[in-house]
């Protein structure tokens, strides 16, 4: 399958396949994957025949551009590029399901705008963007490639580490505002594994 493209407002290029016919549905992976991982796991071949699928790269992954600044990671740049692709498809409408960071993401469609129609968001609770665990691992990541990222856009190292795009998500996602379930304008599955201690513990409080 070959390939498409959309650009979204500020110019970003977003990959994206189409498969299938029905209605529209959006896949949105985790971080460190790509939209490549739902057809190696088999979602969208079970999922085709009832749905027109859509995998997306999200900016910084994939096919897609990958900017190095954080401000290019800021929520409302994120959610552009999935109306970009949505319009492309000639989707309206669209449900959403998202793994993870593409969860966290599918959060910000539904509470942005009337076109999203439904969202499963795995593993990923609502609040804040960053949870106290993840803030940790954002402090680690940044301290570590803080140098090269600065190296290389000096001009001082030829190619840059696909770690340069965690180190600027990252820190846009501290910015991301808190999305809570009354905030969402469609209905919303949560789906969590009792091994996620985080989210099970969001779930647990809010019962």
């Amino acid at each position: 399958m070959d390939t498409q493209f959309s650009t979204s407002v500020d110019g970003t290029r977003i990959a994206y396949d189409v498969t299938g016919s029905g209605p529209a549905l959006m896949l949105l992976h985790g971080a460190g994957k790509t939209r490549k991982d739902w057809y190696e796991l088999g979602y969208v071949e079970r999922l085709k025949d009832d749905y027109t699928v859509i995998t997306v790269d999200i900016r910084g992954t994939g096919e897609s551009d990958q900017p190095l600044d954080a401000s290019d990671y800021a929520i409302e740049k994120i959610c552009e590029d999935l109306y970009a692709v949505a319009d492309a498809c000639n989707g309206k409408e669209f449900a959403v399901w998202g793994f993870s960071l593409g969860g966290n993401i599918a959060r910000y469609l539904g509470a942005c705008s009337d076109r999203v129609t439904a969202i499963a968001m795995i593993g990923i609770p609502f609040g804040p963007a960053v949870h106290a665990d993840f803030d940790q691992i954002i402090d680690r990541h940044v301290k570590r490639w803080d140098a090269k990222v600065q190296a290389y856009k000096r001009g001082e190292l030829e190619k840059p580490s696909k770690a340069f795009v965690w180190w600027a998500c990252f820190q846009a996602m501290r910015g991301w505002p808190d999305v809570a379930p009354g905030d969402v304008n469609c209905p919303t599955m949560l789906l969590v594994g009792t091994k996620n201690q985080s989210v099970m513990d969001w779930v647990q409080a809010k019962r």
